[in-house]
């Protein structure tokens, strides 16, 4: 069954190239990546995430459900496996990663048993500090972004027909902390505005207003997507206890 085709033919945005080049480095400072650090990434999309943390040395492998992408990304150097999570690839092993990273991908498991289910199956694939298999002191780490449904409202389901499960901060910090994690950094961007202050957040909401007021006048869709970007996306970064 096709599974974002669309995607294929949908070419990255300057907003989106801007925030992999400039906002990528402040929000993963916490991420604790270091040279042979071994990462997950469960969606990889189009591999800019990817291409950010090898770069920095890391044992990178991800996991896309979309065949094509995924056979792209191999070809072009990055790990890949297709799947759709959960469950996940019997060939990873438990215990072996220092990092587990979601990027926009937790909105669109269908409801919180499933995410439960998944958080605990991140959870057995994370490092245990001093286990055998860690290097370190620390547990693997879990990284999340996703959207804020009580700043997005309508606009949270319309900008994907997979979105299913709302998520707002306090549902997040809920879920991890019942599924044995232990947060220790949070952080929010609209677009390229990172750490959400006074004035960044007026102009965040200007510029949402005049895509939103230029989509509602025309009708053109070409304005939705840099309506969106100025919404409320949130990061967690938590610890396996």
């Amino acid at each position: 069954m096709p599974f974002y085709d669309f995607y294929l033919n949908r070419p990255a945005g300057k907003l989106a190239v801007f925030q992999e080049k400039y906002l990528l480095p402040n929000l993963l400072k916490n991420a604790n990546i270091r040279e042979g650090s071994k990462v997950l990434e469960i969606g990889v999309g189009r591999g800019a995430l990817a291409g950010f943390v090898k770069n920095l040395g890391a044992d990178y492998t991800g996991i896309e459900a979309n065949e094509i992408l995924c056979e792209h990304l191999n070809e072009h150097g990055i790990k890949c496996l297709t799947a759709t999570v959960p469950p996940f690839p019997s060939e990873l092993e438990k215990g072996s990663f220092d990092l587990v990273i979601m990027c926009h991908i937790f909105e669109h498991f269908k409801d919180w048993q499933e995410a439960l289910k998944v958080l605990g199956e991140i959870r057995t694939l994370l490092k245990s500090g001093n286990s055998e298999l860690s290097n370190t002191e620390s547990s693997g780490r879990l990284l999340l972004f996703h959207p804020d449904f009580l700043d997005w409202g309508a606009d949270y389901f319309d900008g994907d027909y997979s979105h299913s499960l709302i998520l707002t901060r306090n549902r997040i910090d809920n879920l991890v902390q019942d599924s044995g994690f232990t947060i220790i950094h949070r952080d929010g961007f609209r677009s390229f505005f990172h750490r959400i202050k006074p004035l960044t957040w007026i102009l965040a909401r200007l510029m949402n207003c005049i895509f939103g007021a230029l989509l509602a006048i025309t009708g053109n869709r070409k304005f939705f997507k840099p309506k969106i970007a100025f919404k409320l996306n949130l990061l967690t970064i938590c610890e396996k206890k």
